[in-house]
């Protein structure tokens, strides 16, 4: 079995180089870490994750607990949180609380993980409270931590809800239809008060408003029941897109136009909002750079440590396509 004094001898340099230039250590010049790395191509060398492990006190495993994964806005999230991780030889277990949630409890409890980025809705789930006791680094993603003393990574999202208030006002003045988000999440929460708020400054209506669960059945069953018992709204903004689809959905089932009767507006713009067969107007909360942000931010955490909390906001911003006639927002 090949060892690390094995891979020492055969590039010439010392054990403690080797180990050095495994652990990514700066300290090692370019060619001494060319050295090091031919000799472990050529010798085949795999190092001893578990004797590393028990060295740096880390297991190399990052936990993951999201949630919603038949909503494309976390499959993009988890796919670029995957990928940073993977580069930097991290492995990630992935939990749904709905699935795997006392999985999630026993590997947080037993300290299998490093570090956790929490990418859920539910705030009183008891994977993400063992989680937050757990003692190890935790990132909160895309939600607004409510005093917590953990590093955090989201979007402007009042900023945003109030960006489709003050675009509908402009150029499709009338009675709205907003379909909320999950009640009591601080997306939800921060995307209807922005909403609210850009209306009243713009002089325009309050909205209907019903509250979604930001899946697309849920948007799809309010819609119909809203035009059935009120008519078609001069427009509808949902809090996220997979509620936008559902609602795109209803509105084609009624017979209802879009954009010829009815606006519709979503809130992520994740991949399938640009489609030209759906071409859905939404705010971009830069999903992807959101999560490599925040995969980079627990790797620091964990390699670094500190005790100031790190929380980085990304700008929202309209995207306008085809579901609301491709009208221009002001200033773009």
């Amino acid at each position: 079995m090949v060892t690390s004094r094995d891979v020492a001898q055969h590039a010439g340099v010392s054990q403690a180089t080797v180990s050095r230039v495994l652990n990514g250590s700066p300290r090692v010049s370019a060619a001494t870490v060319a050295r090091v790395q031919d000799a472990i191509a050529a010798l085949d060398y795999h190092p001893n994750a578990a004797a590393a492990s028990m060295k740096t006190r880390r297991t190399g495993t990052i936990g993951i607990i999201i949630d919603q994964l038949s909503n494309p806005f976390f499959v993009e999230v988890l796919e670029s949180l995957a990928q940073v991780f993977a580069d930097a030889g991290q492995r990630v277990l992935v939990w749904d609380p709905s699935h795997h949630e006392d999985a999630a409890i026993h590997a947080l409890r037993d300290r299998t993980v490093d570090g956790v980025v929490i990418a859920a809705w539910q705030d009183d789930s008891p994977a993400m409270q063992a989680a937050l006791a757990s003692g190890r680094p935790v990132v909160m993603l895309n939600r607004r931590p409510s005093g917590t003393g953990f590093d955090s990574v989201t979007s402007e999202n009042r900023a945003g809800g109030r960006l489709v208030a003050h675009y509908l006002a402009a150029h499709r003045p009338g009675p709205a239809l907003f379909v909320a988000g999950r009640p009591g999440t601080s997306t939800a929460q921060d995307r209807a008060e922005g909403f609210l708020a850009g209306l009243s400054e713009a002089g325009a209506p309050p909205p209907a408003i019903v509250d979604g669960d930001y899946r697309a059945e849920t948007a799809q069953q309010a819609v119909r029941a809203h035009i059935a018992d009120h008519g078609v709204p001069r427009s509808v903004f949902c809090a996220n897109d997979l509620m936008a689809f559902g609602a795109l959905n209803a509105l084609a089932v009624d017979g209802v136009r879009v954009p010829d009767d009815t606006w519709v507006v979503g809130f992520d713009d994740v991949a399938m909002a640009g489609w030209p067969v759906i071409g859905l107007t939404t705010v971009s909360q830069h999903s992807r750079d959101m999560a490599r942000a925040g995969a980079d931010m627990l790797l620091r955490r964990i390699t670094e440590g500190g005790s100031d909390c790190e929380h980085r906001t990304f700008p929202a911003q309209l995207v306008v396509r085809t579901s609301t006639a491709g009208v221009p927002a002001q200033g773009s």
